[in-house]
């Protein structure tokens, strides 16, 4: 039986590296939430650099080749929310000199011929291209890392996307966990998937966000995610839309990068036991044996003559057996951290 090629458990998305040992790789969904303005894709993108974001990311598609003339209502609302293909050319430079990765999600196949033509660094598959196989293969051949969501998957259709992708040698692969409902409620938010997902494929994993707030993306870091996705908004309460209400704004975007660098900053392993500010609390938080009594010269000590008290300054509580039956050499005065010399 010929053994399946392992995916990468590292690899780089414009030069940053991605994976196991390497910090969250965060994705501002940007997606559509210009609302087809040019001008507001720019302050999305801003938003973005000033928050601290490693990417941000827009959707490219074209009405008239992503949805068929039997959902008039959704090419209404999709319509107003289409940048020309040009538009998306200007975001890119905007992008390099705000020195922050531009890519998108194409949703049709002419959309993704002009992103290919733009040389984005990697591709971005979204769950909409569930059972889409023909087209998850055509994208993972062009032979950048590719990043794909998995909401409304079943376990076993992911097995079949993965499998479609290992045949085209691509070899950057990550997988992201995603529910597919806006927002998602907890409960409904499965974020075991990630865990089980990377166990049972090998891959890289993540998590792309459709909850209220930010705290469950920042629980996804801390089972191990290795790419964030989160929608970002300048715009709330939007009619006809629905990405808003699962998205971060100006008002919490840079909030919500800080925290998850913090969670990953505290998620190490130390095995040298306590630090250098721990030992110097040592002294006041731990404690002493003291004498529960004025203990005078020739006494044997008992027991029942000592209790641990703070400051940690004297003869640990641990050598109380070390202590118990030796005599004092001088009076020790009740309440005072007791010292070897005083014994003999």
């Amino acid at each position: 039986m010929q053994q399946k090629m392992p995916f990468s458990q590292s690899f780089l998305l414009d030069g940053k590296p991605v994976g196991d040992g390497h910090p969250a790789y965060v994705i501002a969904e940007a997606g559509v939430a210009h609302f087809g303005s040019e001008e507001k894709a720019y302050r999305l993108v801003d938003m973005a650099v000033d928050a601290g974001a490693d990417a941000v990311k827009f959707q490219i598609f074209d009405v008239d080749e992503l949805i068929a003339k039997t959902l008039p209502e959704w090419r209404r609302r999709l319509r107003s929310r289409q940048l020309p293909y040009e538009a998306f050319e200007r975001i890119q430079q905007y992008c390099k000199e705000k020195a922050i990765t531009f890519f998108a999600t194409a949703h049709d196949y002419p959309s993704l011929d002009f992103l290919t033509s733009l040389n984005v660094p990697l591709y971005k598959v979204g769950s909409g291209e569930v059972g889409n196989l023909p087209y998850l293969r055509a994208i993972a051949s062009l032979g950048k890392p590719l990043i794909f969501s998995v909401g409304m998957y079943t376990l076993d259709q992911i097995e079949q996307a993965i499998e479609v992708v290992r045949q085209t040698d691509n070899r950057d692969v990550a997988v992201l966990h995603c529910v597919t409902r806006y927002p998602t409620p907890p409960l409904e938010a499965a974020l075991g998937n990630i865990t089980l997902i990377r166990a049972r494929f090998g891959l890289v994993t993540g998590y792309s966000d459709h909850t209220q707030g930010f705290h469950l993306p920042l629980a996804a870091v801390a089972l191990g995610s290795r790419i964030i996705e989160k929608h970002i908004s300048l715009d709330f309460n939007v009619p006809d839309a629905q990405d808003w209400k699962v998205s971060c704004g100006p008002h919490d975007l840079a909030q919500f990068v800080q925290q998850l660098r913090e969670i990953e900053a505290a998620l190490g392993v130390r095995t040298s036991g306590p630090t250098d500010a721990e030992r110097e609390s040592l002294i006041w938080a731990s404690k002493s044996l003291v004498p529960t009594r004025d203990i005078r010269k020739g006494e044997a000590i008992r027991e029942s003559d000592l209790v641990a008290k703070r400051p940690g300054n004297g003869i640990s509580p641990s050598d109380v057996n070390k202590v118990v039956g030796r005599v004092a050499v001088e009076d020790i005065a009740k309440d005072q951290a007791i010292k070897w010399e005083q014994f003999a």
